[in-house]
C-alpha cells in the first residue's frame, strides 16, 4: 500500500504520497485549478498576485499577463468600494457591453498560523444581465450596495428559517442611522452613499456565508443570524472602527441597532423587521452604537407614535395646539416673564403633555412645525397684551437642535416681530446647550444676529452636554438656564454644588443673566440665592397654566 502523508495547505488538511515529486503535485493541483469553473486568484503574504487559473483570465478578459489581471481585478474592487480583505460580495461587472453578476469570496491561506497569502474565488452567477436570472437579480437587489432589498432580504429569510435547525434560536438585527437625512441634506447624497456603502461592507465582513442582510429602506440594514453568534460587543467595535473613518469635524455617524429574537417563524419576515426596528427607536443616547432588544411594552408605544404623526397635521390645520405658560418669578415673588409651552388640546382626549408628543416628532423630523406654531402663538400672544396691564411681561419661546437645520430661525422671528408689531425684547429665544454644541459656530453667529435685532437669547439646560465651558467661549448670549436636575442627576451633591455655584458666579462675570429652574421647594430657593442666583421657574412658585389662567392669577400684572 501507499503510504500517505497529511500536510495543511492552505488552511485545510490535504493528504499526497510521499513518493510524489514536488513538480508532479504541483502540476496536478494547477490542473485541477485550471478545470474549476470559478476564477481563482492567489496572493503571497505581502498581497502581490502569485497565481491565476484560466477561468479567471476570462471572466476579466484578460490574456495571459498576471499583473494585468490583478489590476483589473483590484480597480474594479475599489471601484465599488469594496475595502480589501472583504470575506463575500456580489457585484456586477461590466465588459464588452454586457453585465456580469461575480460573487467574490476572499480567504485567507495559513500553514500552522502562519500567513501564507490569501486566494480569492470569484463565480459567475448570472451568465449575462440580460437573462431571466439578471432580472431576478434587479427585482432582489439594491443598485447602490448590491445588498438585498427588502423584497430579496424577506424572501431570503424566509427561506433560511424554513430550511434551518428548528431548535437553533434566530435574529433579526436591524440599523438605523440617526438624523442621516440631515446628513444628506447639509452634505450631499455623494456623502451619503459613501457611508451606506461602508455599511454595507461593514456588514459583509460581519457575517457568515449562511446569514441573510440586505439594505432595507433609506439608511436602514437588517441581518438575520443565529442567536449564538450576534455578539453586541463585536457589533459595537466594529460600528465604531468604521465611524470613526468617517466621522468628520461637520458631522458624526450614530447608530442604532434593533435586535429581535424570532420565536415564531410562521410570522411575516417584514414584521419582524418591525419589531426590531421599534427596538431602534427606544434609543435614546447618543453613543456611536448602542444596541436595543425588542419587547411587548414596545408594540404599544408605536401603535400611540402612528397614531400621533397620522394626527399631526389635522391637529395643526384645526389649532388643537395651544400654549401654557411657566411664569417667572424673581426670589420675592415678582413676576417678570414666562416660557411659553406646547399643550396638545385635544377634543376628545383632553390636554396631552409634551412628554406624550414631543419625542415622536422629534425621530419624525416634524418638530420644527410645532416649534413653528408655537412662536406664532406666542408672538400673537404679547400682540394681544399690548396697551394691558401684562405689556412689561416677555415670553420665552423654544428652539429645537432640528429647527436650526430646517428653518431660518432669525427670518421666522423677524417676520414675526413685523407681523405682530411687537417689541423682540419681548419675546424671549430659548436655545438649547445641545443645540449650540452640535455646531457652535453657526449657532453664535445666529445667537449674534439675533440679538442685534434686539432679540433676548437664553442657553437652555446648560450643564446638560460635555462641552459647556468650551461653548461659553464663543457664544455671547443674554442668560444661562440651569436645571436644578443638575443637582438630582449626581449622587455627589457636595461636588455638584461646588460647579453650581462656580457656574452661576461665571456667568455673572461674562456679564449674562442666570435663571434656575425645576425649583421645587424653599430649601432649594434659599440655597440658590446665596449663590447669587436671582431670577426663577418652578413649581414652588407654580405649575405652567392656560394663558386665561395666567392672566387670573397675574391680574395686576407686573
Amino acid at each position: 500500500m501507499t503510504e500517505m502523508k497529511p500536510e495543511n495547505l492552505f488552511g485545510t488538511t490535504a493528504y499526497y504520497d510521499k513518493n510524489s515529486s514536488c513538480e508532479e503535485l504541483t502540476q496536478i493541483i494547477s490542473c485541477g485549478i485550471q478545470q474549476d469553473e470559478k476564477g481563482i486568484i492567489f496572493l503571497n503574504e505581502s498581497g502581490r498576485c502569485i497565481y491565476a487559473n484560466k477561468r479567471a483570465f476570462t471572466m476579466f478578459r484578460v490574456i495571459d499577463n498576471l499583473t494585468i489581471l490583478y489590476d483589473t481585478f483590484d480597480a474594479w474592487r475599489r471601484s465599488l468600494g469594496v475595502e480589501e480583505g472583504t470575506t463575500s460580495w456580489c457585484r456586477v461587472y461590466n465588459s464588452s457591453g454586457k453585465e456580469r453578476l461575480y460573487h467574490v469570496r476572499y480567504k485567507v491561506l495559513n500553514e500552522n498560523g502562519k500567513i501564507l497569502g490569501g486566494m480569492y474565488v470569484i463565480q459567475n452567477v448570472s451568465e449575462s444581465m440580460d437573462n431571466d436570472l439578471g432580472e431576478q437579480y434587479r427585482l432582489t437587489h439594491d443598485e447602490l450596495t448590491r445588498l438585498y432589498n427588502k423584497e430579496g432580504f424577506v424572501a431570503a429569510v424566509k427561506k433560511l428559517l424554513e430550511e434551518a435547525d428548528p431548535n437553533r434560536s434566530y435574529v433579526i438585527v436591524y440599523s438605523n442611522i440617526k438624523d442621516f437625512k440631515l446628513i444628506n441634506q447639509l452634505f450631499g447624497l455623494n456623502k451619503g452613499n459613501d457611508i451606506l456603502i461602508n455599511v454595507a461592507d461593514m456588514l459583509s465582513q460581519m457575517v457568515k456565508e449562511e446569514d441573510v442582510y440586505g439594505r432595507i429602506n433609506g439608511d436602514q440594514f437588517a441581518l438575520c443570524m443565529p442567536e449564538d453568534r450576534f455578539d453586541e460587543n463585536l457589533f459595537k467595535t466594529a460600528i465604531k472602527e468604521r465611524a470613526s473613518r468617517l466621522t468628520s469635524r461637520t458631522y458624526s455617524i450614530h447608530v442604532q441597532l434593533g435586535v429581535y429574537k424570532i420565536h415564531d417563524r410562521r410570522m411575516d419576515v417584514s414584521f419582524m423587521c418591525d419589531r426590531a426596528y421599534m427596538a431602534c427607536k427606544t434609543i435614546k443616547r447618543d453613543n456611536v452604537c448602542e444596541v436595543a432588544w425588542y419587547n411587548d411594552d414596545m408594540l404599544i408605544n408605536a401603535l400611540l407614535e402612528k397614531e400621533i404623526l397620522s394626527s399631526f397635521d389635522f391637529a395643526i390645520i384645526n389649532k388643537q395646539f395651544g400654549i401654557y405658560l411657566q411664569p417667572q418669578h424673581y426670589s420675592d415673588g415678582r413676576i417678570f416673564g414666562a416660557e411659553a409651552l406646547a399643550r396638545w388640546l385635544h377634543p376628545e382626549n383632553g390636554v396631552i403633555e409634551p412628554e406624550v408628543f414631543i419625542s415622536v416628532l422629534e425621530r419624525a423630523d416634524l418638530i420644527y412645525k410645532l416649534d413653528k406654531y408655537i412662536w406664532e402663538l406666542t408672538a400673537e400672544q404679547l400682540a394681544k397684551w399690548k396697551g394691558t396691564k401684562w405689556e412689561g411681561l416677555s415670553l420665552s419661546v423654544n428652539v429645537s437642535p432640528k429647527d436650526i437645520y430646517y428653518l431660518d430661525i432669525k427670518k421666522e422671528f423677524d417676520e414675526l416681530v413685523k407681523k405682530y408689531d411687537i417689541d423682540p425684547a419681548r419675546l424671549n429665544i430659548e436655545i438649547t446647550e445641545t443645540a449650540v454644541t452640535t455646531d457652535v459656530n453657526k449657532c453664535a453667529k445666529l445667537i449674534l444676529d439675533l440679538r442685534k435685532s434686539g432679540f433676548l437669547v437664553e442657553i437652555d439646560d446648560f450643564g446638560s452636554g460635555y462641552s459647556s465651558l468650551n461653548m461659553l467661549k464663543d457664544i455671547k448670549a443674554d442668560v444661562l438656564k440651569i436645571d436644578m436636575g443638575f443637582l438630582k442627576r449626581t449622587e455627589n451633591h457636595k461636588r455638584a454644588r461646588v460647579i453650581l455655584n462656580f457656574t452661576i458666579d461665571m456667568a455673572h462675570e461674562l456679564g449674562m443673566g442666570v435663571i434656575t429652574e425645576g425649583v421645587e421647594t424653599k430649601k432649594q430657593l434659599d440655597f440658590l440665592e446665596e449663590m447669587g442666583c436671582e431670577m426663577f421657574q418652578g413649581y414652588y412658585f407654580d405649575m405652567p397654566m392656560p394663558v386665561e389662567d395666567f392672566e387670573a392669577k397675574f391680574k395686576d400684572g407686573v
